[in-house]
């Protein structure tokens, strides 16, 4: 019974092994686990004509991983663009509106003219073709009108070519392969050629640059207040570089006491690459020592 009572204790200082410092709690063999990862998905069904990344290159949140067949959107792109044009220069025309105009101004004088004629003798121009003369004076004006709201019509069909073109291009867009995280390809699951529908799988993306550590913290001992962001390090030994530091800050505590009497908490690491191979020296399943300087 005795044996079995110093192995329990034995467990709990391996658990969490106070540190010689009072302001500091010692976690040994935490493991790193992985913070953010994507599955890089096909948003539209049609062919894979181009994968431009492969397993083990480093890609940033927009990159352009690949691509489907868009050919024929491609097509309609075109057409919309020669449709905007078209409509950047009907509505950059206003000929129909000079036009209208020097015709109301002909169309006015010549009325004047036959009124001043018949004021000078009277009945020198018939009434029909006074009538005739404001009639038209009447429709020069209104073609005034109309030639300006054709060209308010012209200028509102350019947002429309835009707005069209706009809606081509966001549909170009579906047609990328597009890396949603800054992290490393660590898995190609197609190859250009195959085909591909919706939520098809086609890369896996992992976020290198910070990692997460997790450890358990004994309830009894300490209070979450004591570790909610508080600065860490994090003690890994990497074969033939021996033992490395990396900094970080708690980043989670949770609220939840295990029945163990230990409570989890979330450290999230500084992750740096080795200076002579380039690769990450910290990676996902590794364990290692994680030492949290208590807040006061």
């Amino acid at each position: 019974m005795l044996w079995f009572v110093l192995n329990i204790v034995l467990w709990g200082l391996e658990v969490a092994a106070p540190s010689a410092d009072s302001a500091v709690v010692t976690l040994p063999n935490c493991p790193v686990s992985i913070i953010d990862e994507a599955q890089v998905p096909a948003r539209v069904q049609g062919q894979l004509i181009e994968l431009s990344v492969k397993e083990g290159d480093t890609v940033k949140r927009g990159d352009v991983l690949g691509r489907i067949d868009d050919a024929v959107l491609q097509k309609t792109l075109d057409v919309k663009r020669y449709q905007l044009e078209a409509a950047k220069k009907d509505a950059d025309n206003d000929v129909n509106v000079r036009y209208a105009k020097w015709a109301n101004l002909v169309a006015d004088a010549e009325y004047q003219q036959a009124v001043d004629a018949n004021n000078r003798a009277p009945g020198a121009v018939p009434q029909a073709e006074l009538r005739r003369l404001l009639l038209e004076r009447g429709k020069t004006s209104l073609a005034i009108e109309q030639a300006a709201h054709d060209l308010e019509v012209a200028k509102l069909t350019v947002q429309v070519r835009q707005a069209e073109l706009a809606e081509v291009e966001e549909q170009l867009r579906m047609y990328q392969i597009v890396a949603p995280i800054d992290g490393v390809i660590i898995k190609r699951f197609l190859h250009a050629g195959e085909w591909v529908k919706p939520g098809d799988p086609v890369f896996h993306v992992v976020r290198m640059d910070r990692l997460r550590i997790e450890g358990m913290v004994s309830a009894e001992k300490y209070l979450p207040a004591q570790l909610d962001k508080a600065p860490v390090v994090f003690v890994v030994k990497l074969p033939q570089l021996g033992e490395r530091q990396f900094q970080g800050q708690v980043v989670y505590v949770s609220p939840v006491v295990e029945v163990t009497g230990e409570f989890m908490v979330w450290a999230e690491i500084v992750n740096v690459r080795d200076e002579r191979s380039g690769h990450w020296l910290l990676r996902p399943g590794l364990t290692g020592q994680l030492t949290i300087r208590l807040n006061p």
